[in-house]
């Protein structure tokens, strides 16, 4: 079984997958060396070397048959020639629509594609004799206009935009590409609703149809809303009801996750686990009422095949996904193995249920919730916590309750010691009150809020009393939240870090002496004495520093690094209420960099696409100064942190300061154009930073960056007359790498200024197909004329550079394209690669 997990897991370390032939050569050899093994087994001689083949041939399976399936899912792609192109699809809704404002997103399992004239089935060869998808994720923006409710199990025909998933464009954050491809989603696109209206070509049917079950959780939660007048509380319960996370708010989703009771909101195997518990302890109270039906099958029994069966349908009714499918597969093999008597390690137990897993979802590997089950249950099981699945003690109900209430705390105390570090290393944030939230919330949730949110799908006004408590219990959550250390922020870990701090995490709660248990501590230390990633992104020397332009979109966020001190240039945009790049992209990064503090936060001006993610990353991320070109009653100017004003300095022309050795400067606006705010653009106010080491050494002399924000010609202009007029000249403003200014617009990036920046590398943060047209040909093509190397957020994601590596000077025979490849820096979907995100 390890074996077979091992060969999983050494698939899905690819980048590119191997040739199909190779895989199914692999599964023929496997089957082959199994059944030669199995018939070597018998000669008592040659049994060790048999298990040897065994292993080595349930490995080679596991792969195998992995990179099968992997070769099978990416056979279906959208042909670039459709891809950002007007089409039609007919499909029907397979999935819970997920409204949020007047919008409403769904999985669709597609039927036809049209495109110029002509028509192809899912799943058959389309452009360029490739199969195209047969499932995709639509986004319906104006879906609150359809005279017809989105319901699944229609059949609808709409005009889309269709793109293939994208890669990862970030270290750190949702692997997005991953979800989509272990659900089997190769495309996603927005219903475009121009040259004709969506038709509705067949409404849903009757409750044995296609659908049905997601159709009655849509109705499950419109009831819950029509009940619960407070739309946060409604989306709360809807969320532990029918699986609906996404109608939870953000800010509850915030609270939630910084008191470590996320587990608890989500349908988690606690929930599923606890209701078929309950089901399959009352029906076995009934059953044994019953001198027939005891006779027919023992009371005990009948308990556990209840339990599983109500779990199961409870987790099709949340909407049968991955956690509730570990959760269901678990207590199905253990609920089999103690109707049969048997006796098993747990170790064994533990086993069979990560195979059944794996070989239900492979990728499964790859995802957190996995892990955080899969070693709780382990933990849990090591150490004797494990639910005996047995009838009930006879005891008094006093001791009964102390007994439970005793077994409740151990049990949080060896899930929170044990789960800690696997929640540093996937999501890079320890939830410092989590061991206290979690033993208020888990027994409300549990007794309380969870039983009544279900038992209000028969009984409508239970759902108010559940509100009124969980009303009460955010409350609390909500001050505990609020803490200033309420979470610890975790940089992202070297893997035999990781692999030794849970380890050790494992150690301190087997049942085995405390001084042996104390061994273990040292190996967690790493955890939380690293203050900044020194694996993923490892942080500059002394004199240096590192500039990770970030892919937000259409937008700006790039991050600079020094020895000691971290300054965030700009946050990215915000698309709509529910949704920025701050709280998407910008918080996570900074998380998995181990950054805990920003020493400044410069924010260029007010456009939204440069200070949308503000409040998100101000909310999350401690930081020490703001400098702006932003007005006195900007929202950001009023953000109090601890109840205080955020620190706010103006940025201005001719401010400069060193950080461990590197110079930053300000080079525009000037006091004159804010005594011209009035007549003036947000972007001719922009902010122009530079940074530039201070060190003597040959190789790196002048190595630096100049952020540009949204400055157009006539502040290109200014400021290089400045710098012609200064002491320096314009060397001033020589960068080694430029953030290409206003995104690469056809106002900015004039050819005098680019003669005096003279930059070796170009870095346009545009969003791809974005509708300004940036970055403009024309500009592109000044680039290329001066021979500068550019890369752009869309082919690249995030761009990282070392002021340290070498600079070398750019040969002048070079010419156009060619002196593209002299290119500074790294793109970080290059240094990510992944086979699930071609």
């Amino acid at each position: 079984m390890l074996a077979w997990v091992a060969g999983i897991a050494l698939q899905l370390q690819q980048s590119r997958l191997a040739p199909l032939s190779w895989a199914q050569m692999g599964c023929l050899l496997a089957c082959v060396a199994l059944m030669l093994a199995l018939a070597a087994m018998t000669v008592p001689a040659r049994r060790a070397k048999a298990w040897v083949v065994v292993c080595l041939a349930c490995s080679v399976l596991g792969w195998s048959t992995t990179d099968w399936r992997a070769h099978s899912r990416l056979s279906q792609g959208l042909p670039l020639s459709m891809q950002y192109q007007d089409l039609i699809l007919v499909g029907r809704i397979d999935s819970l629509p997920e409204p949020k404002h007047d919008d409403v997103s769904f999985e669709v399992a597609v039927a036809r594609y049209e495109f110029q004239g002509q028509s192809w089935g899912a799943g058959r060869p389309g452009p360029q004799s490739k199969l195209l998808p047969q499932r995709v994720t639509l986004y319906w923006p104006q879906a609150s206009s359809a005279s017809t409710k989105v319901m699944s199990g229609q059949v609808w025909r709409w005009p889309v935009r269709l793109q293939s998933p994208a890669r990862v464009g970030n270290p750190g954050g949702f692997d997005l590409p991953l979800w989509l491809f272990e659900g089997g989603l190769r495309a996603t696109g927005s219903v475009r609703d121009k040259g004709f209206a969506p038709q509705l070509l067949q409404p849903c049917g009757g409750w044995w149809t296609v659908g049905a079950v997601d159709r009655l959780r849509q109705s499950i939660r419109e009831a819950i809303g029509q009940q619960v007048s407070d739309a946060r509380m409604a989306g709360v319960l809807a969320g532990l009801t029918v699986g609906d996370q996404a109608a939870i708010t953000r800010e509850d989703w915030t609270i939630f996750r910084q008191t470590g009771v996320a587990h608890l909101v989500s349908i988690s195997g606690l929930h599923i686990a606890m209701v078929g518990w309950l089901a399959g302890g009352a029906l076995a109270f009934l059953w044994r009422r019953s001198s027939r039906l005891i006779h027919l099958c023992p009371a005990s029994q009948m308990h556990l095949a209840a339990t599983v069966l109500v779990a199961g349908l409870y987790s099709v009714l949340a909407g049968w996904g991955i956690p509730a499918q570990r959760t269901v597969c678990m207590m199905a093999v253990w609920a089999v193995l103690r109707w049969q008597g048997k006796q098993w390690p747990w170790p064994l137990v533990w086993l069979v249920a990560a195979v059944v897993l794996t070989v239900w979802d492979p990728w499964a590997l790859y995802q957190p919730g996995f892990w955080l089950s899969w070693v709780a249950v382990g933990v849990l099981m090591s150490s004797g916590s494990e639910p005996a699945m047995q009838g009930p003690v006879v005891m008094p109900w006093w001791l009964r309750v102390w007994h439970e209430m005793v077994g409740a705390v151990r049990t949080q105390r060896l899930a929170t010691i044990a789960l800690t570090p696997l929640g540093a290393v996937f999501f890079h944030q320890v939830s410092v009150v989590g061991f206290g939230a979690n033993l208020v919330a888990i027994p409300v949730f549990t007794l309380l809020v969870t039983p009544l949110a279900l038992l209000g799908v028969v009984w409508a006004p239970l759902w108010s009393g559940a509100t009124w408590m969980l009303g009460l219990l955010i409350k609390v959550l909500a001050v505990m939240s609020a803490w200033p250390w309420a979470t610890a922020s975790v940089a992202a870990l070297p893997l035999w870090v990781s692999v030794m701090a849970v380890l050790s995490a494992w150690a301190l709660v087997l049942p085995i002496p405390w001084r042996w248990r104390c061994l273990g501590l040292p190996a967690m230390l790493p955890l939380m004495g690293l203050p900044a990633s020194w694996d993923l992104i490892p942080p500059p020397a002394q004199g240096q520093f590192t500039v990770l332009a970030l892919d937000v979109g259409q937008g700006t966020a790039v991050l600079v690094r020094t020895a000691r001190h971290s300054l965030l240039f700009d946050t990215g945009p915000k698309l709509r209420d529910a949704s920025d790049a701050g709280q998407r992209i910008v918080v996570p990064v900074l998380q998995t960099l181990g950054i805990r503090r920003l020493d400044e936060l410069l924010i260029s001006h007010g456009d939204a696409d440069h200070v949308g993610g503000a409040a998100s990353v101000v909310d999350a991320i401690p930081v020490a100064v703001l400098r702006s070109s932003l007005e006195d009653g900007h929202p950001l100017r009023q953000n109090t942190v601890h109840g205080h004003l955020l620190p706010h300095v103006r940025c201005e022309a001719g401010q400069q300061w060193m950080w461990d050795g590197v110079i930053f400067t300000v080079l525009h606006p000037t006091a004159i154009d804010y005594a011209r705010r009035d007549v003036l653009s947000a972007n001719a106010l922009s902010c122009v930073l530079k940074v530039q080491v201070a060190s003597g050494r040959e190789q790196v002399q002048g190595a630096s960056v100049l952020l540009s924000g949204d400055a157009e010609a006539a502040q290109e202009a200014a400021m290089v007359a400045r710098a012609q007029t200064s002491s320096a000249g314009l060397v001033g403003l020589h960068s080694t790498v430029l953030i290409v200014p206003h995104h690469g617009s056809s106002t900015s990036s004039t050819a005098a200024f680019l003669a005096a920046v003279q930059p070796d590398q170009a870095v346009m943060q545009v969003g791809l197909h974005n509708r300004y047209g940036h970055p403009s040909a024309e500009v592109v093509a000044r680039y290329d004329a001066l021979g500068v190397a550019r890369v752009a957020s869309p082919a690249c994601g995030a761009f990282l550079w070392d002021s340290a590596s070498p600079v070398l000077p750019l040969a002048s025979s070079l010419e156009g394209d060619a002196r593209q490849h002299l290119q500074r820096g790294q793109c970080w979907r290059q240094r990510a690669l992944h086979y699930w995100a071609e």
